[in-house]
């Protein structure tokens, strides 16, 4: 049978949708998108923090509202569709069977961007929750939950359906974060509550559904879409969500990919599979207690504030499991990281990810939570854990698996380097810069006296840097962007090149098929 190549033009979408790894493919790009634009609000809103005038008279660029449109698009845009295309990626691998389906995973990712741009919009023009990492209306919540049960469908069908045997412990991490992500958003978003208070004929707040207003009044139809319960019981909840988001979700969903990329880019078998199924559990069983040390001085039961504590210490555990791990994998191969920029990606950020695991647990303890929370030393904790984490895991994947997919070799190997420095000194800066704001705002408030606003002055200098070292930052994911685009658009090397490229030192970035295309050693 002679070998045809049929134009282009005459490939049909639905055809498109069904090409293996086709969803992969949308999902990393999607999410390198995501991450250009996300990087972007973050420096307009760095900048307002020094200029606070800049966009003076305009509602949209006001901080409290760029701030949790930027928040929720690097949580659910940037990471979780990142994420998506890498599962998407590993798990027929690993399952050694395709996805099932592509076509309705490239469905729900065009469905997902949609949804994340739709809300993005409603937080600029107001229309929020006004809670903690649940901000979006809640007739954005509802079509987020959807697809992500959807998502868990796909996997679970996938995982189901496979050919292998055994269960690699990549698919344990993704298979536990895509049923925890379905549960939480449900519970933090208070979604069986959607309406909390209405605007009364005479003028006033009430409260729906308390013990005084069992039923709807008629003609009320001026409804605060808040998704919460009341006092102290939506403040716990809200932390519960909170920090378990990141958790069992982001963490658990970045560990499934090192866990998966760095044996394969080694060649290397992991070093111990059951050291990473203790770290499964112990997370799975530990993580749940931790979020409620936001509240440390609220006044919730103090047995709930020794939980949150002694939950934060415990995740030593888990951390410590999956680093002895990952460290002993790479034993006597560190050398590859010079040659190997997907690989430096990952590892940098697994030694973030250890970094930010033992800064939280030191700040859980009563007397450091009561002299840092509420500086902006937890603002650079959170960005040391999302960007320097598991930014630098979603970078390292996307630079690794989009060259795979296409099977091109990457645009600029001379763009991810530089990339990936503008980034490092980026996120280090940013974050010891905001460390040291936190110390100076804390020590203003407690030792000083000063009252919160008083204390602009002595951090200010601070938030200069923060936008220095984030501009670097953002130049750093655009040239992501830009040579992620150009690999896909370049043109497809000569087959007499194909050995030359799988022997050269971009071997990581233009394998041909089958080279790299195996489960990785258990």
């Amino acid at each position: 049978m002679s070998d045809t190549t049929y134009p282009a033009a005459r490939v049909s979408f639905w055809e498109r949708l069904d090409r293996p790894d086709s969803a992969a493919l949308f999902g990393l790009i999607s999410g390198a998108v995501w991450f250009a634009i996300g990087v972007i609000y973050g420096l307009t809103m760095s900048n307002e923090l020094t200029t606070p005038d800049i966009f003076a008279g305009i509602p949209q660029l006001v901080f409290s509202r760029l701030r949790p449109a930027h928040v929720n698009m690097m949580l659910f845009g940037f990471l979780s569709t990142a994420f998506y295309g890498a599962w998407y990626f590993i798990v027929p691998r690993l399952c050694k069977t395709p996805l099932r389906s592509n076509r309705a995973a490239n469905i729900l990712l065009i469905l997902w961007n949609l949804t994340i741009a739709v809300g993005t919009i409603a937080l600029m023009n107001g229309d929020t929750q006004g809670k903690e990492y649940t901000e979006y209306p809640w007739y954005i919540d509802w079509p987020v939950e959807i697809l992500l049960i959807v998502n868990a469908v796909i996997i679970f069908q996938t995982i189901a359906a496979r050919v292998e045997p055994k269960l690699y412990v990549s698919l344990w991490y993704i298979g536990g974060s895509v049923i925890w992500i379905a549960l939480m958003y449900c519970i933090g978003s208070v979604m069986w509550h959607p309406f909390t208070t209405y605007l009364g004929s005479d003028g006033h707040t009430h409260i729906l559904w308390s013990n005084n207003a069992s039923s709807l009044p008629a003609g009320v139809s001026n409804f605060q879409r808040t998704g919460a319960v009341t006092g102290l019981d939506d403040a716990v909840w809200n932390w519960f969500y909170g920090h378990n988001v990141f958790g069992l979700y982001i963490t658990t969903g970045g560990i499934a990919i090192t866990y998966y990329l760095v044996p394969k880019l080694t060649r290397r078998p992991l070093y111990s599979h059951l050291m990473s199924l203790i770290g499964f559990w112990a997370i799975a069983l530990l993580y749940t207690n931790t979020g409620q040390h936001h509240l440390l001085q609220a006044p919730i039961p103090n047995w709930l504030k020794i939980v949150s504590i002694i939950g934060s210490i415990s995740l030593f555990i888990p951390v410590f499991a999956f680093s002895t791990n990952l460290f002993m994998t790479m034993r006597g191969q560190w050398g590859q990281m010079l040659e190997n920029t997907p690989l430096r990606f990952v590892l940098t950020g697994a030694f973030f990810y250890l970094a930010a695991s033992f800064q939280g647990t030191i700040q859980s303890f009563m007397a450091v939570n009561r002299f840092v929370h509420f500086t902006q030393w937890t603002v650079a904790h959170a960005h040391l854990a999302l960007l320097g984490a598991f930014g630098f895991i979603a970078s390292g994947a996307t630079l690794y698996m989009v060259p795979q997919i296409v099977r091109k070799p990457i645009w600029s190997r001379n763009f991810a380097d530089v990339q990936y420095w503008l980034m490092l000194v980026g996120i280090n800066g940013f974050f010891w810069a905001l460390t040291a704001a936190g110390l100076a705002q804390a020590s203003a408030w407690v030792t000083l006296g000063e009252q919160v606003t008083k204390a602009y002055p002595v951090v200010k200098p601070y938030f200069f840097l923060r936008s220095a070292f984030g501009g670097m930052i953002v130049v750093g994911v655009w040239m992501q962007l830009i040579n992620v685009i150009q690999t896909v658009r370049q043109p497809a090397p000569r087959k007499d090149m194909d050995r030359y490229l799988s022997l050269s030192d971009l071997h990581e970035f233009a394998a041909p098929a089958g080279i790299l295309d195996d489960p990785p050693v258990r």
